[in-house]
C-alpha cells in the first residue's frame, strides 16, 4: 500500500479493528487473571538489555508483534497494583470502564483546556469536578481542575493561595505544615518560589501550635498565608485534625489547604465524612482519583471554593507574549477556557475515564468499594490485637494498617518484608511509627479478600518466627513497641 492510499501513519480500518481486539483482550486477561500472576516480576537492567540498547527503528514492525512485546516483554516486568496481593502502596486497581475512558480520550485527541477547541470534554470535565466537589461536601459552586496526580493538584493550590493571599509578591510569606506532609507537596512548594524558612514543618499540626508559631512570625515582620494540612498521610493514614484548623485559619485569614490525594475519598461513606470533618470548610482540597477512585494514571484533582481564585492565578491573559494566535482559542463570556485555571495549557481529557466509570458504575458502587477497604483495615486490626506474635502500632485509619512481629526490633520487620515481597505473592512496605520500623498494609483494593489477607498475617507471624534467630534477639521490649502508637482522634476504622 502506497502512501497516497493511506497516509504515511495510517493504517487499513481492518488491521486497526484486529490491532484493537488484539489489545482490549491482552487488558481483559491481565484484569481479570491477576490472582494467578505473581504480585511483581523483577527485571534487572541486563534482562531489560534488549529494550534499553535497541537502536533508531528506522524500518517498520509488524504492529500486532510489537503490541504482543509489549505486554508480555515490558508491561509484565513491573508490580501488579491492581494485584489482590499487592498491598504496599495506594495506588490501587483500576477498572474496564475507565481503561475504555482512556482509550477514547486517546483516540479522538481532543483537549478540554480551550472550551472553542474541546467544549463537549470541557464540559465533562467541569460537571465531573463538579460532582467530587459535591461528594466531599464542598459548598455549591466550588469546582477545579483536572491534573496528572495529586504532585501538580497540590502545586496548583498553593501557587492559587499564594496569589490570593500575598499577591504577586511572595517575600516574607509562610505556610505551616506538619512532618507527615508528602514529600512531593514540599517539592511543590520549592516550584513555586518558596525558601525552605518560609515553610515552616512541625512536628505535628494542630491549632495551639501553629497559632504559636503564626503569631511569632508575625511579629518579626512575616506574612503568615497558608495552612497545609493532610487528610491521610500515606504512611499510617492519619487525619490531621481539620475542625480546629478549620477555626485557626479563619480566626487569623489564613488559607487552610487540605493535601486529601488519598484520604479525600473516604468522604463517600458515612464514616469517613465523620472522619474528615472540616474537609468541607477548607479553600482547596486535592484528591487523587488514580488511588482510591479506581482510576488508571494519571489523574489528579484540585478542588477550591471559588474557582475565580484559579483564574486569577492561572488565566493566560496575564502571561500574553507574542502569541497573538491564541486569540481563537479565547473563550465567551459564558464558556469556561480550562487552561485558564491551571498549569498546563494543553491537556488530555483525563476526566472522560472518571465521568465514565462514575456513570457506568453509579457512586454506590464507589461508596461500597471504598467502604470495603476500610472494612477490611478494621479486620485486619482486629487480628493482630488478637494474635499473640503480632502488634498494631497504627490504624487502622483510612485503609491503613501498621503491625510489628513482636520477637525483633527493626531488623526483623525489615528482615520480614524483604522475605515476603521476594515470594512474588504478596508485595508489602514498611514505615516508621515513632521512630520504630513497621509492616504497613493499605487494604483499598476491592479484590483483596480477608482470606487474602488472613494469609498475609499468617506469613507475617511465620516469617518472623523463621528470622528471629538468624536476625538476632530483639533488643527493643515488647512495653517500648507498644509506645510507638499515634494519635487515632477523628481517624477512621477501630
Amino acid at each position: 500500500m502506497t502512501a497516497d492510499e493511506a497516509g504515511w501513519l495510517d493504517l487499513p480500518p481492518a488491521r486497526m479493528r484486529e490491532l484493537g481486539h488484539q489489545v482490549v483482550d491482552l487488558v481483559v486477561d491481565h484484569l481479570t487473571g491477576l490472582r494467578t500472576q505473581p504480585v511483581r516480576t523483577q527485571a534487572t537492567p541486563d534482562e531489560l538489555r534488549h529494550v534499553l540498547d535497541e537502536p533508531v527503528p528506522d524500518q517498520p514492525t509488524d504492529a500486532g508483534t510489537l503490541v504482543d512485546f509489549i505486554a508480555h516483554e515490558v508491561m509484565s516486568r513491573s508490580l501488579r497494583l491492581g494485584h489482590p496481593g499487592c498491598l504496599a502502596f495506594i495506588p490501587s486497581s483500576n477498572n474496564f470502564l475507565s481503561v475504555l475512558g482512556d482509550l477514547l480520550a486517546s483516540g479522538f485527541n481532543n483537549s478540554p483546556g480551550a472550551w472553542p477547541v474541546g467544549a463537549g470534554p470541557a464540559a465533562v470535565e467541569l460537571v465531573t469536578a463538579r460532582w467530587l466537589a459535591t461528594l466531599l461536601g464542598l459548598p455549591e459552586g466550588a469546582g477545579g481542575v483536572f491534573t496528572p496526580g495529586g504532585t501538580l493538584a497540590n502545586l496548583t493550590a498553593l501557587a492559587a493561595a499564594r496569589d490570593d493571599r500575598l499577591g504577586y509578591d511572595a517575600t516574607g510569606g509562610v505556610l505551616y505544615c506538619s512532618e507527615q506532609t508528602h514529600p512531593a507537596v514540599l517539592r511543590a512548594c520549592h516550584v513555586i518560589g518558596l525558601r525552605r524558612d518560609q515553610v515552616r514543618t512541625l512536628p505535628t499540626l494542630n491549632a495551639d501550635t501553629a497559632r504559636s508559631e503564626i503569631q511569632a512570625d508575625r511579629a518579626t515582620g512575616l506574612r503568615p498565608f497558608l495552612v497545609l494540612a493532610t487528610a491521610g498521610t500515606t504512611g499510617t493514614g492519619l487525619i490531621e485534625p481539620l475542625p480546629e484548623l478549620v477555626a485557626l485559619c479563619r480566626e487569623e485569614s489564613l488559607w487552610l489547604h487540605v493535601d486529601g490525594a488519598h484520604g479525600a475519598a473516604a468522604a463517600l461513606t458515612e464514616r469517613g465524612r465523620r472522619a474528615l470533618r472540616g474537609l468541607s470548610e477548607a479553600d482547596s482540597v486535592v484528591i487523587d482519583p488514580h488511588k482510591w477512585l479506581f482510576q488508571p494514571y494519571e489523574i489528579g484533582c484540585v478542588l477550591v471554593r471559588d474557582p475565580e481564585v484559579l483564574r486569577r492565578s492561572f488565566t493566560i491573559d496575564g502571561f500574553r507574549g507574542q502569541a497573538g494566535y491564541l486569540a481563537v482559542s479565547r473563550p465567551s463570556n459564558a464558556e469556561t477556557n480550562l487552561s485558564d485555571r491551571g498549569v498546563q495549557f494543553t491537556t488530555a481529557a483525563r476526566a472522560l475515564k472518571l465521568w465514565l466509570s462514575l456513570k457506568g458504575f453509579g457512586v454506590e458502587a464507589f461508596r461500597a468499594a471504598i467502604d470495603h477497604g476500610l472494612d477490611q483495615a478494621e479486620y485486619v486490626a482486629g487480628r493482630v490485637t488478637d494474635h499473640p506474635e503480632l502488634e498494631l502500632v497504627a490504624g487502622p485509619s483510612l485503609g491503613i494498617v501498621c503491625l510489628r512481629h513482636h520477637r525483633g526490633a527493626d531488623d526483623l520487620q525489615a528482615a520480614i518484608c524483604r522475605e515476603i515481597n521476594e515470594s512474588g505473592h504478596t508485595f508489602l512496605a514498611t514505615t516508621t511509627v515513632e521512630g520504630a520500623l513497621a509492616l504497613r498494609l493499605c487494604t483499598i483494593n476491592p479484590r483483596t479478600t480477608r482470606a487474602d489477607l488472613d494469609q498475609v498475617l499468617t506469613t507475617i507471624a511465620d516469617t518472623g518466627r523463621s528470622l528471629a534467630g538468624e536476625v538476632g534477639p530483639s533488643d527493643t521490649t515488647p512495653a517500648s513497641v507498644s509506645s510507638h502508637s499515634v494519635d487515632h482522634d477523628g481517624q477512621v476504622g477501630g
